[in-house]
């Protein structure tokens, strides 16, 4: 069975070492502080994700104001093509 790149044997002889060289009573303290480092980072990612959320609601707000301010309908003038031509035949005669 193989763990990422390690397998079971060597995942074993490294905690032995660390078991050597840090000693029993070190080791609960140890995991202790990669706990809570673990916590603060995980912590400080969430309120990194909750700022930028944060921040991007209002923008998406304004976004949708602005819309519906410009799809109100305004008044406008339609003129036909008839309309057109028959204009420019009326200049073209009395020119």
């Amino acid at each position: 069975m193989r763990i990422g790149p390690l397998g079971i044997w060597e995942i074993l002889i490294i905690l032995v070492v660390i078991l050597l060289i840090f000693g029993p009573r070190r080791l609960p303290e140890m995991a202790k502080g990669i706990g809570q480092s673990v916590r603060e980072f995980r912590k400080g990612i969430r309120d990194m994700k909750d700022e930028i959320t944060s921040d991007d609601e209002p923008k998406k707000a304004t976004v949708v104001e602005a819309k519906t301010q410009t799809s109100q309908p305004q008044a406008s003038v339609h003129v036909s093509p008839a309309e057109t031509t028959t204009e420019t035949k009326e200049e073209v005669k009395s020119a």
